[in-house]
């Protein structure tokens, strides 16, 4: 499995749970709601994954085909899947893909470094799956017939 990110991505820490959830199922939670069905879950088996987050990046930076990063991205799945594709038929003789995950930054000079303590910070979530509740404050509008709220 091959997940990428923007660093400034909306969905980052998302991206990251779910990398490390897929690579070790057993080490992190399950959603609450979902709790207690783990022994029936046919996602038990750890899956290798491939994180890769890209530094200073927003959501879906590849749609970005100015940026030299959106394009280096593209690259670098496209091998993966090339090596998927060719390990799975069996024909591998490279060991491009390897059993184990790797977890990766990306600079904007395309240089690579571990992840920072801040990226790991996810993995101590204790209410996975469930939505915080907000409170809204009630704002007063103007509007052609008076006040109201919203």
């Amino acid at each position: 499995m091959k997940k990428t990110t923007g660093d400034t991505e909306r969905l980052r820490d998302e991206t990251i749970y779910l990398a490390f959830k897929a690579s070790q199922p057993s080490k992190y939670l399950l959603p609450i709601y979902n709790a207690g069905k783990f022994e029936i879950s046919p996602y038990e088996t750890p899956t290798n994954v491939t994180l890769e987050i890209y530094e200073e990046m927003p959501h879906m930076f590849q749609i970005l085909g100015f940026s030299e990063l959106a394009s280096f991205s593209f690259q670098r799945t496209a091998k993966f899947i090339r090596e998927a594709v060719i390990t799975a038929s069996g024909k591998s003789i490279s060991t491009q893909m390897t059993n184990s995950s790797n977890y990766i930054r990306i600079n904007a000079n395309k240089k690579f470094s571990p992840l920072k303590e801040c990226d790991y910070s996810v993995l101590e979530w204790q209410n996975v799956g469930c939505a915080p509740n907000i409170e809204v404050s009630k704002i007063p509008m103007n509007t052609p017939n008076g006040s109201k709220t919203r």
